[in-house]
């Protein structure tokens, strides 16, 4: 269900795999990006309703319709870099 790329990114950042899990399962935004890719994720209000992890609604996942895994974890960033991840206001 991980791609390689995806296990190293959650080795470096100490993700482990029920948050990976928790994620899928509580994603409440479900947007393309192309690529045939899309991002999972928690909003913030909703990770702060279901109290699993103060984590939750920090991370994302972009999920390969493709291939059918998951292509990378990754926390998102407030700065600019992070924009292409963020709804757009």
């Amino acid at each position: 269900m991980l791609s390689n790329h995806a296990e190293r990114r959650c080795q470096s950042r100490g993700v482990r795999h029920d948050f990976i899990c928790a994620i899928l399962q509580h994603a409440d935004i479900d947007r393309p990006i192309g690529g045939n890719c899309r991002l999972l994720r928690v909003s913030r209000n909703r990770a702060r309703r279901l109290n699993i992890d103060d984590k939750l609604g920090r991370f994302a996942v972009i999920w390969s319709d493709e291939n059918t895994q998951i292509v990378t974890v990754l926390p998102l960033s407030a700065s600019a870099s992070g924009k292409r991840y963020r709804k757009s206001q």
